[in-house]
Order: C-alpha cells, then sequence, then structure tokens
C-alpha cells in the first residue's frame, strides 16, 4: 500500500512545482489572484496519496488512470463551480459552458498525470523488497 502512496504523493508534487512556475512565468497573476489556489495545493500531495490508496485492488495498477480521471472530474466540479477558482484567477466570470470546459481539461490533465501514477507505483513495487 505504501507504493501507491508514495507514487501518488510524487506526481502530485512534480506537478505542484511545474503549475507554480507556470503562475510565475504568467505575466499579471498577482498573489491576490492566485493565493486560493496556492492554499488547496499545499492539501494536494496527501490527498492524491489518500486517494492512490482508496483505489480498488483489481484496478492497481492498471486502471490508475481512470482512477485518477474521476479524481480529475471532483478536483474540476469542485474548483470550478464551488470555489469559482477561474473567475478568482482570472479576475473574469467564465459562463457555464466555459467552466464546463475547465472540468474537461483538468480531468483530461489528471488522467495524464495518474498514468505516471501508474509507472512510479509500479517501479516503487518492483523496488520493494521481499516482491
Amino acid at each position: 500500500m505504501f507504493p501507491r502512496f508514495a507514487a501518488g504523493c510524487a506526481i502530485a508534487s512534480m506537478a505542484i512545482a511545474l503549475g507554480a512556475l507556470v503562475m510565475v512565468l504568467t505575466p499579471g497573476l498577482t498573489f491576490e489572484r492566485i493565493y486560493p489556489l496556492t492554499i488547496i495545493w499545499c492539501m494536494a500531495p496527501l490527498a492524491w496519496g489518500v486517494w492512490a490508496l482508496l483505489a480498488p485492488a483489481t484496478w492497481v495498477p492498471q486502471r490508475l488512470p481512470l482512477w485518477g480521471a474521476i479524481l480529475g472530474l471532483m478536483a474540476g466540479l469542485l474548483a470550478a463551480y464551488v470555489l469559482n477558482m477561474p473567475s478568482r484567477v482570472l479576475g473574469e466570470t467564465l459562463s457555464v459552458a466555459g467552466r464546463a470546459v475547465v472540468v474537461v481539461v483538468l480531468t483530461v490533465f489528471y488522467y495524464v498525470l495518474w498514468m505516471l501514477v501508474r509507472v512510479a507505483c509500479r517501479a516503487l513495487t518492483s523496488a520493494t523488497p521481499g516482491r
């Protein structure tokens, strides 16, 4: 179980570092606009690790990307509709269709990232002594 947790945490940490770099290099973004996002990002590695632990045993590691896409769908709905993050970060209100696009993009992005979680999980599992 620890390899799943570690794989989820590691990939989430790398994704956050990349996202932070993009945010720093994006002109016009101020700390006042992005601070809610950074607060949420602090919890993301733990959430990804726990989500990896909650994956059904029959889904590990083959279906981890699908499992991650489910997390992406939930995160996208929370970010786009409940927290209204696109409007907070961009400073402009998005239409319902625009928010739906954010949800779809985030779900696909999570699917791709969870492909990396699957690779990391396999690598950690094969490196575990006694297996």
